[in-house]
């Protein structure tokens, strides 16, 4: 039997337990301890139950409290297994009587709920009138089942559990012996402190001998609020399921953690994204966009340029033919105050993208876009020519003027 839940997969046991109810009598402001508890059962009782034979606790659930003539009344449903349940441990996280099926079948039916596979006699008709017949008191219903043998008589108050009988020794479907208890059952309700002046109760019948989902029916009374906090394995301490089942989660969150960690200390570029709908691809693998370098022709001319600067132009021509041409003087651009600047020449352009020139002072200076020559800047670089700026004004030197 299992519970999902985020992070946790919960199971639950049907085990072999005996079941009863044990009423202890109190002043009406007392209360018992467990301790007490126990003590007073085994004064009572002597050891009698089977399970505790096997070393297996005797639980004590309370069932009701009410004021009697002669104190304060507390009945308890005392449950104890009947094998041990150490082998329970590692895979079940709780250890339930296996008959507490009987409590949903109990609980569909004062809900007026349909239950499948029940054949079952109410008021003496046969089959299908179980749920009409316990709905007419509002919850007061005495309960009645046979299942391997033994005969479980639930009692209600008001939808609430307040009695469990069980004994063992009856055979396959209600015969002579079974309808007498029940008979001698119903003698009790109506003499009973707490029953007698509870009103009118429904009886119903019910043979699960032949019900095949007594499983399911068992899941879904594990889970109402009153199993829900029951356990026949209080063992002391924790179980090896819960254990595992924590080492788990341990793991699986501190595996997410690293993740997030990893996302949030490395920058977006260590992530993968996509890229033209169809393939995934590291930023960091996604090579420069290349820019068009000066052709080597171009380069060999510069280079020649600044090694020959002193020769004659036209034996630099001749040698190249190429749009360098003749150096020549560029047309010199007068300025006003602090944009007036000394002569230079142009001796050359490569690529669209660098100019050779040579200040007055003999110089020779190698010039890209933005670059600086006395006051100023330059602005473009085009195939023939350069255009220096500075402030409001511009001056361009043009290659094969004189």
């Amino acid at each position: 039997m299992t519970n999902n839940m985020f992070f946790l997969h919960k199971h639950i046991a049907p085990i072999p337990a005996r079941m009863m109810t044990w009423e202890v009598t109190t002043a009406f402001d007392g209360t018992l301890t467990e301790t007490e508890l126990q003590n007073r059962f085994d004064e009572e009782f002597h050891d009698a139950i089977d399970g505790a034979q096997v070393g297996n606790r005797v639980n004590f659930w309370p069932l009701v409290s009410f004021n009697a003539s002669d104190g304060r009344r507390h009945r308890y449903l005392v449950a104890v297994a009947d094998e041990s349940l150490a082998g329970y441990r590692k895979k079940f996280d709780r250890c339930l009587p296996r008959q507490v099926a009987l409590f949903a079948i109990a609980d569909k039916i004062m809900r007026d709920e349909k239950v499948d596979s029940v054949g079952c006699k109410s008021h003496g008709v046969d089959g299908g009138g179980c749920s009409e017949a316990a709905s007419q008191n509002e919850g007061n219903l005495l309960f009645a089942a046979l299942w391997n043998e033994t005969l479980y008589m639930l009692v209600f108050v008001k939808g609430r559990l307040c009695h469990w009988f069980e004994e063992h020794g009856y055979g396959d479907s209600f015969d002579g012996a079974c309808r007498e208890r029940v008979a001698l059952f119903k003698s009790f309700l109506t003499s009973d402190e707490l029953f007698g002046n509870a009103g009118t109760f429904d009886d119903v019948l019910v043979c699960c001998n032949q019900m095949a989902n007594m499983d399911n029916l068992f899941c879904l009374a594990a889970h109402d609020p009153f199993w829900r906090r029951l356990d026949l394995d209080r063992c002391n301490g924790m179980k090896l399921c819960v254990k595992r089942r924590l080492v788990w989660n341990f793991a699986g969150v501190f595996t997410l953690c690293l993740v997030l960690l990893e996302i949030f200390v490395h920058p977006v570029e260590k992530l993968n994204f996509w890229n033209d709908g169809k393939q995934i691809k590291n930023l960091n693998l996604v090579a420069p966009v290349e820019l068009d370098s000066p052709s080597a022709r171009d380069l060999d001319m510069l280079a020649w340029a600044e090694g020959h600067r002193d020769m004659p132009l036209a034996k630099w021509n001749r040698a190249h033919g190429d749009v360098l041409g003749t150096f020549l003087n560029a047309k010199r651009g007068t300025t006003q105050g602090k944009c007036r600047s000394s002569e230079f020449s142009l001796l050359g352009i490569a690529g669209g993208r660098v100019a050779l020139v040579k200040t007055a002072a003999g110089e020779s200076k190698m010039l890209s876009l933005g670059d600086t020559l006395y006051s100023y800047r330059v602005q473009k670089i085009g195939r023939n020519d350069v255009v220096f700026r500075c402030g409001g004004k511009e001056v361009r030197y043009e290659v094969g003027a004189r």
